[in-house]
């Protein structure tokens, strides 16, 4: 059979990889580039083995045309998408809102600012104080709107069947909740005071369009807020890596771009343990990007917080990194506080009705992700004082019921981290500096049931405890591995099941 691809380029290569930092890449991908990139120059006999495996295994899977060629580079067909899912922006809201709040400005001869960013919240923000201001509006944080979660099923009986359906959230939104209060506007004396030549009608106009957009705005934020910690919780800081830097050293890029692809697998649904990010293959290709003269130690740095990867940094760059990593820590905090029940029994982390677990479960990732990194740079750095003063907990994932409930039927109760967690103050308290919680405490209540501080992750950095064989990733839907993606994506698109994660 008559093999055809495109000789690509080095630079070619290494952009193709940079920008997989930012997208859902498959390994066996990452694998099938970086052989194109002649990596098994820099690694051993046996990562070259693994390399060539993973990436035949991968070629064998993958369909042939009926005039001989293989496509070679992408799959066949992929259930769920292969990048993140990203808020578009509030581009054509921004729109209404900025021509008529510049029309009243005009009419009453104020200045105009400069355009915002209809992508970027604090952008939009600084936009709406001056429309706010303009129209006469408070300018304070609204109350937040009606949550739009829905709620346990309602049966209904129709055409003598009974079936059940999810109902509407209920509740007050739009004059009551996601921005100011319509009804603190202008009366008619004050409006043609402040606003001369302004009618009635254009002012209430821009006011209906500014504070929908305000309304959208808070949505915007929280989503934004939910991209970061899914990205930081999975790929850590391979988001913000520079683009030269990446570029600088292939054999780094090499190891970067395949780790963030395994760290992005999707979680199967099991009620075993997960897949380990780290294999055989990138072992091999963290020590060639170590020994390669041109080593980049922050861009290893970015995405794996190794002892033997953090000696290569000075502490100027140790303190930066230390930096970043405890900013996500506290936005994940912040998040993790918005969004936990304080009713709920700390003792039983399973999904109820009404839990907003993909907000929680992205949230409780990036924060244990930056626990990890933190607790490495700040033994790397010798600040064991910082970590005996204040040793914020793990906190866990909910769990699906479905999952929890297949837990119970072999016999086995939660894991135990869960009831460590439930003695220790809450970890986001200590983070954000309102309660305090010593390493010595963390040890009395591991102690307590039975659980090692240290090799658990509680008091020193996690460290994973097997190496993986290197192997393509399946397909998944939602954790289920599929035989055909072709088909699982044709049901997708009809409305069989979602693919939004």
């Amino acid at each position: 059979m008559a093999l055809t691809a495109v000789r690509r380029s080095e630079d070619e290569i290494l952009r193709r990889l940079y920008r997989g930092l930012r997208e859902r890449r498959a390994p066996q991908h990452v694998a099938a580039d970086l052989l194109e990139l002649g990596a098994e120059q820099w690694i051993s006999a046996l990562g070259a083995r693994d390399l060539y495996g993973i990436v035949r295994r991968e070629r064998a899977r993958q369909e042939a045309y009926p005039d001989g060629r293989i496509l070679w580079t992408e799959p066949t067909g992929s259930s769920m998408p292969v990048v993140w899912r990203r808020h578009r922006g509030l581009a054509r809201a921004y729109e209404v809102a900025e021509a008529t709040a510049s029309a009243v400005a005009g009419l009453a001869g104020r200045p105009v600012p400069g355009a915002a960013d209809p992508t970027d919240p604090e952008s939009l923000r600084v936009w709406l104080g001056w429309a706010l201001e303009l129209l006469g509006l408070p300018g304070g944080h609204p109350l937040p709107a009606r949550p739009t979660m829905r709620r346990r099923p309602v049966p209904v009986s129709w055409g003598g069947a009974t079936y059940h359906r999810l109902p509407k959230p209920r509740g007050a939104r739009g004059d009551r909740g996601g921005h100011a209060d319509a009804r603190d506007r202008m009366d008619a004396a004050t409006r043609r005071e402040r606003l001369p030549g302004v009618s009635v009608r254009a002012y209430r106009r821009a006011v209906r369009s500014v504070l929908h957009l305000q309304q959208r705005v808070g949505i915007l934020a929280a989503e934004r807020d939910r991209e970061a910690a899914v990205a930081f919780g999975k790929a850590r800081l391979a988001h913000l890596v520079a683009e030269d830097d990446f570029l600088a050293c292939p054999a780094t890029a090499a190891f970067t771009a395949y780790y963030v692809a395994r760290l992005n697998m999707r979680t199967r649904f099991t009620a075993g343990s997960q897949i380990r990010p780290m294999d055989t293959l990138a072992e091999e290709l963290l020590t060639g990007a170590l020994a390669a003269p041109t080593c980049r130690p922050t861009v290893l740095a970015s995405v794996l917080t190794r002892w033997r990867v953090l000696d290569l940094l000075d502490d100027t760059q140790c303190g930066e990194l230390l930096g970043r990593y405890y900013e996500q820590l506290a936005a994940a905090a912040r998040a993790l506080r918005g969004c936990f029940d304080p009713n709920r029994d700390p003792t039983r982390m399973v999904m109820r009705a009404g839990d907003d677990s993909s907000t929680w479960n992205a949230a409780s990732r990036a924060f244990d992700q930056a626990r990890t990194g933190w607790l490495n740079l700040t033994r790397g750095l010798g600040y064991d004082d910082l970590v005996e003063g204040c040793c914020p907990g793990k906190v866990p994932a909910l769990v699906a019921a479905d999952v929890a409930a297949w837990h119970a039927l072999e016999g086995r109760d939660q894991h135990v981290d869960v009831r460590v967690w439930a003695d220790l103050p809450l970890p986001w308290d200590v983070v954000l500096g309102d309660e305090e919680c010593p390493a010595e405490l963390v040890r009395q209540v591991c102690r307590r049931h039975g659980v090692d501080p240290e090799a658990n992750g509680w008091t020193s950095p996690y460290r994973q405890d097997l190496t993986e064989l290197p192997e393509p990733a399946p397909d998944l839907v939602h954790g289920v591995t599929v035989t055909s993606p072709l088909l699982a994506r044709v049901m997708r698109e009809v409305g069989v099941f979602s693919g939004q994660a």
